[in-house]
């Protein structure tokens, strides 16, 4: 089995001990469409009306599909829900950054280091940049270039001998 790889079993048995226990903190990652109701979320606590409205508009989703997302939100710990009249309001109890962190932690942990720089340079490609995004990703990698040289080493992959391909 390659290295950082999670059975699909394994992401199952996670996602359910988010739903029947309601796991304020979990580490189960969140689907796209999740995500999407998220963004919203993150702009401002909106009442469960207002979110199905607006994904209506901008997906086509009907308010039942919005109302599982935003439960299963609540249920995995990325957004509470308070009851008020006439309804619930939903706010993000996890940042973006912090769900953003979550999400490439755990992107890391599951890709070969050898796929993670294809990976990077993708994104940099595809991200919209400024000019003042860029000079922070430069001070990065100059950061990290430092570090590799002073430990004189570079690490492996970790892919359990090249069994992807990448050689090492």
């Amino acid at each position: 089995m390659k290295a950082g790889f999670i059975p699909k079993a394994v992401v199952y048995i996670c996602r359910q001990m988010c739903y029947h226990f309601s796991v304020t903190s979990c580490k189960c990652s969140i689907s796209g469409c999740e995500w999407k109701v998220m963004a919203l979320l993150w702009q401002a606590p909106a009442r469960s009306s207002e979110v199905c409205k607006k994904c209506a508009e901008q997906f086509g989703w009907s308010p039942s599909t919005v109302k599982t997302y935003l439960s299963r939100l609540v249920k995995k710990g990325f957004a509470e829900a308070e009851k008020k009249r006439g309804g619930f309001e939903y706010r993000a109890k996890k940042s973006q950054v912090e769900c953003m962190k979550d999400r490439t932690d755990r992107l890391a942990e599951e890709t070969c280091s050898c796929d993670q720089k294809a990976m990077l340079l993708d994104l940099i490609k595809k991200c919209p940049l400024s000019a003042k995004d860029a000079e922070e990703l430069k001070r990065a990698l100059e950061e990290k270039i430092s570090r590799v040289k002073e430990a004189g080493k570079i690490e492996n992959c970790g892919c359990e001998g090249g069994g992807n391909g990448c050689g090492c």
